[in-house]
């Protein structure tokens, strides 16, 4: 697998993070976070299709880079495409929407980890998709200022609760056609179940990995704070079909997370993800 230099990501990390927060203060450019008026072309059901290509680690902890892909799909009405979305946002609906507050369900799906994914896994065996369901919360506090929080439960490769938190800066640019810039701090919860699933060791898979030349010692790995970062994203839409983005993360691991031999012997608790997305919406006509 290809992969990405860490210090390139950071930098990209940082710049994009720190200069969307600068930007937000200019509230007199700030996009309205929701349409005012409706008309009945704004009520038709959208599809939207596409992906983000990523630079992501290997696996969770890793510090080897390769590249990845997400499909991005979608539903939604016509009035909700103008809604600010983040790279980090899990598909979900608003059950509950009154412009600066809605909240519905959310789902997620986690991609499986094969033991063949890296050398430093050798001897650790393979972790199944693991699939998410849950709810959201939105706030705004201010119209360019958005709180989300996302509760999920996971079953399939692991067996738990996480949960991610996620304050965002927006602000609507001018410049280049006109571009959504943001960024902000990013934290996230993980119940015992997770965080032993991919961290932790059990004393046969010491064993086998050792008999492999893999030195990890039996760990067992707790729940609690497990990473806190930072983040943004730059988008453009370039005509009511078309959306593209370029976004990157950074994810600093805290606790037994970072803790685990996976990490300390054969990772990094500095986790980088970078990567550019492009969508297009079809107007199904249909309310």
């Amino acid at each position: 697998m290809r992969s990405i230099g860490v210090t390139g990501l950071a930098v990209a990390a940082s710049v994009l993070g720190f200069a969307t927060l600068a930007q937000a203060a200019d509230m007199s450019a700030v996009q309205p976070v929701t349409i005012q008026t409706e008309t009945p072309a704004d009520r038709q059901w959208t599809l939207t299709l596409g992906g983000y290509v990523t630079g992501q680690p290997e696996y969770l902890g890793s510090g080897n880079y390769e590249f990845g892909f997400m499909p991005i799909i979608s539903i939604d009405r016509a009035n909700e495409l103008s809604r600010f979305s983040s790279f980090n946002d899990s598909p979900s609906i608003a059950l509950f929407n009154v412009g600066t507050f809605e909240l519905g369900p959310v789902a997620n799906m986690i991609w499986k980890r094969d033991e063949g994914d890296s050398s430093d896994l050798r001897g650790m065996g393979d972790i199944d998709y693991a699939f998410e369901v849950g709810g959201y919360l939105q706030f705004y506090p201010l119209d360019w200022l958005r709180f989300r929080t996302e509760l999920r439960y996971g079953f399939g490769g692991y067996e738990g609760v996480v949960a991610d938190f996620a304050l965002d800066a927006i602000h609507f640019a001018d410049y280049w056609g006109g571009l959504t810039v943001s960024g902000g701090p990013r934290l996230k919860m993980a119940s015992s179940g997770f965080v032993d699933t991919y961290f932790g060791i059990t004393p046969e898979q010491s064993a086998t990995a050792i008999s492999l030349g893999n030195d990890l010692a039996p760990y067992q790995a707790g729940g609690g704070v497990y990473s806190v970062g930072v983040g943004g994203q730059i988008m453009k839409r370039f005509n009511p079909n078309i959306t593209g983005s370029i976004f990157a993360e950074y994810e600093y691991l805290t606790g037994d997370a970072a803790d685990s031999p996976l990490v300390v012997q054969n990772g990094d608790r500095n986790q980088f993800q970078a990567g550019v997305s492009l969508s297009y919406t079809f107007f199904l006509g249909i309310q």
